[in-house]
């Protein structure tokens, strides 16, 4: 079977390659979280459940259930149901597989994710930009109605269970897709039906949605011509709880929120760093105002954004989402070492490599062996908390703050969480210290405008505050806004 539509690679990758770097870094993605993936990935069996000490910095990181972290022999089997709905759609787990474009993405890996959806039950994101057409064979995908519209007619539209139309996401609050000249080649000009060689810039704005109510009309017209679920993703920002509120009233089926630092193909540097907030922070307030607007049964919530483990998944489905999203995390145990060269096409592992002959494509049986093992071992894990907790059904996990505690946390930020707060148990534990204020390094964006004139063009992973470096306050978490359906946009095409 042709996966990559007459691509001739150089060399297909068909194991994980060395880690770029070792230990501990200025990087969420860091060397030990990848490697954990990676066991996971190789075995399929769990390894520990309530982690504590692999990050820091992340509030999701300073709460938790109160339940020591336990290493496991791998051997051990849950009793809880992950049996669970997106958009009305029965799904084995609380898992959504991100939405990852086809072109950002070598193709491979796409397949793969639809692959992984089928056998196991799960629903996949197609991303934007038209559908693989080995993608397009499978089911239980979600179509993803973009700015742009790349490639997206009514064929496509019903080719899957449902379809998102994306706002935003959380790599680049405020702007639109950006994927590089380089990578549009010959096979992704006739998916997206585009020029070659030319950059793929969707508008900021969809230009029929300048306003909640043109949303509404999006929404139901879609509903009507498809009779499928429509989800809205949007980035996670400062208004997401007004936001969420608004998406739900206007008949959404549900809600992807993407928070800071989500992964992406291609994004401005400057936007990646300063714009967008944790999921943690926009899950729990947009479920919040769900609940009191009596909102939120309308609506599956789904968090995504740095979502790598089961117990980030637990937690934030404490904290109030209804499923997540693992986008970065899959592509690593399909074999990303995170060499962050995306932008340009020249994967050292062949997940985001341009579609040109000679090019590195990753093996199609070992990226979906991998990731099957990774995402059996996650559900484990998941499977492993709940009876820990004594819970039953993961879905009666969604909500409950009650069951989570804080850690060095500040007053403002349990009350934003709703959870109980905690004191540190020693000075050596004071995770966000009030004493430390973080400079940003600019000297990077001086000399690629000398060199090219441009705005810095990077890829996926934040290395920026508040998740690897310490925060001040509660505003070091409210980061600028990116625009949404309720506010004005910021339009890198349009205006000059």
């Amino acid at each position: 079977m042709n996966y990559i539509i007459n691509i001739r690679p150089r060399q297909v990758i068909s194991d994980f390659i060395r880690l770029m770097s070792k230990g501990p870094t200025s990087d969420y993605w860091y060397s030990d979280v990848i490697e954990e993936i990676r066991e996971m990935a190789k075995y399929g069996r769990p390894i520990r459940i309530f982690r504590r000490g692999v990050r820091k910095y992340r509030i999701l990181d300073n709460i938790g259930f109160g339940i020591n972290e336990t290493r496991l022999t791998g051997n051990e089997k849950g009793k809880a149901s992950l049996t669970s709905s997106i958009g009305g759609i029965e799904v084995s787990a609380p898992i959504y597989l991100a939405d990852m474009s086809f072109g950002a993405l070598a193709g491979v890996p796409n397949v793969v994710e639809a692959e992984l959806a089928d056998e196991l039950m799960l629903i996949s994101g197609t991303g934007e930009g038209g559908l693989h057409p080995e993608v397009a064979r499978h089911k239980r995908i979600f179509v993803q109605w973009a700015s742009a519209r790349f490639g997206v007619d009514i064929n496509t539209l019903m080719a899957g269970m449902g379809v998102v139309i994306k706002i935003g996401q959380g790599a680049k609050p405020g702007i639109g897709g950006h994927l590089p000249a380089s990578k549009v080649t010959q096979v992704i000009s006739q998916v997206r039906r585009i020029p070659i060689g030319i950059d793929a810039l969707s508008p900021a704005p969809h230009h029929d949605i300048y306003s909640i109510e043109d949303l509404k009309q999006r929404i139901d017209a879609l509903k009507e011509a498809t009779g499928k679920p429509v989800f809205v993703k949007v980035a996670a920002t400062n208004y997401i709880p007004y936001i969420a509120a608004g998406i739900a009233r206007m008949g959404a089926d549900g809600i992807i929120i993407d928070g800071h630092g989500a992964g992406t193909g291609a994004t401005p540097l400057v936007v990646r760093d300063n714009i967008g907030i944790p999921i943690e922070l926009a899950v729990a307030s947009a479920d919040k105002m769900l609940r009191e607007e009596g909102l939120r049964d309308r609506v599956t919530l789904i968090a995504a954004g740095r979502i790598s483990t089961a117990d980030d998944a637990a937690k934030l489905m404490a904290l109030g989402a209804d499923a997540v999203s693992l986008g970065t995390a899959l592509l690593i145990s399909m074999g990303c070492d995170m060499a962050r060269t995306c932008h340009r096409g020249n994967c050292p592992a062949g997940i985001t490599s341009k579609l040109v002959d000679g090019t590195i494509i990753v093996d199609h049986d070992f990226a979906f062996k991998s990731s099957r093992n990774f995402l059996t071992a996650f559900m484990e894990e998941l499977r492993l908390i709940l009876d820990s907790l004594g819970i039953d059904d993961v879905r009666k996990l969604v909500g409950r703050r009650d069951l989570l505690q804080g850690r060095c946390l500040d007053e403002v930020t349990a009350k934003v969480l709703g959870i109980n707060e905690t004191h540190c148990d020693s000075i050596n534990e004071n995770i966000i210290n009030p004493g430390n204020v973080w400079t940003p390094d600019y000297s990077i964006y001086a000399t690629q405008l000398v060199r090219t004139g441009d705005v810095v063009i990077v890829s996926m992973g934040s290395t920026g505050p508040p998740e690897v470096e310490p925060p001040k306050r509660l505003i070091d978490w409210l980061r600028f806004d990116g625009a949404q359906v309720t506010k004005p946009a910021i339009d890198h095409i349009e205006r000059t």
